[in-house]
């Protein structure tokens, strides 16, 4: 009786890694998952994201709350609207006024520590990079006097903190607040610093009202969502 051995000779192992099929060998090189590109990041969708209807955000938590939107009355929909929408005057006001003192602290600081410059009018926005970039209207900063200001400015982190609050609530009444702000301009975080400029508001403010000035500055010198003009705040490179 011919019994065939239950395991493979070193005979037999060769013979099959001589008869291997080069198109069934996957090297090894080809073994590995190459990773997916990565997606492009979007800075403007990272600071600020408009969202429909926020003053509804806590309704859409539950199914209570969308069960309650939906039989909603006109009226109550509009007071919530409306309540939400007076919160957040009232933040851009607390914001921007503590931004206006700290501006008029530094420059009450300068007048000892370089009293050159600080004759000079220079305002600030909020750089594309969330950090203070200082603006020169008139054109009168010098490369030094530029660099100096917008490292002692970003060193003030209440002023840097409240400056990136108060464009998002800016950007946000934009988005929402339809009875005062035209939406037919473009305003998000690579265009901010082209179109709002804290100094002009803070020191050559004509119209006196902030959130005034502020849709003038819009109106002014936002480009419309159709076309892109040219920007009308001078900014360093």
């Amino acid at each position: 009786m011919n019994i065939t051995p239950n395991y493979i000779t070193a005979q037999e192992w060769q013979s099959l890694f001589e008869k291997k099929d080069p198109a069934v060998l996957v090297p090894l090189t080809k073994l590995s998952i190459e990773p997916e590109p990565a997606k492009q990041r979007d800075p403007n969708a990272e600071f600020y994201r408009k969202e429909e209807t926020p003053w509804f955000a806590g309704y859409k938590k539950s199914e209570e709350g969308r069960a309650a939107l939906e039989n909603m009355l006109e009226e109550t929909a509009i007071a919530i609207r409306s309540e939400y929408l007076k919160f957040e005057v009232k933040q851009f006001d607390k914001t921007i006024y503590r931004m206006f003192d700290d501006y008029h602290e530094f420059k009450e600081q300068l007048r000892y520590l370089n009293p050159e410059l600080s004759k000079k009018h220079f305002g600030f926005t909020l750089g594309f990079n969330e950090q203070i970039q200082v603006t020169d209207p008139d054109e009168v900063l010098t490369p030094a006097e530029f660099t100096y200001l917008t490292e002692a400015l970003n060193s003030r982190e209440q002023l840097k903190n409240d400056l990136k609050a108060h464009a998002k609530i800016v950007m946000g009444l934009f988005d929402h607040y339809s009875e005062k702000f035209d939406s037919q301009y473009k305003l998000n975080l690579e265009n901010y610093s082209k179109i709002i400029d804290y100094g002009q508001i803070f020191s050559r403010n004509h119209i006196g009202n902030y959130m005034d000035t502020i849709i003038y500055q819009i109106e002014r010198n936002a480009p419309k969502r159709e076309d892109e003009r040219k920007p009308l705040v001078d900014i360093h490179a």
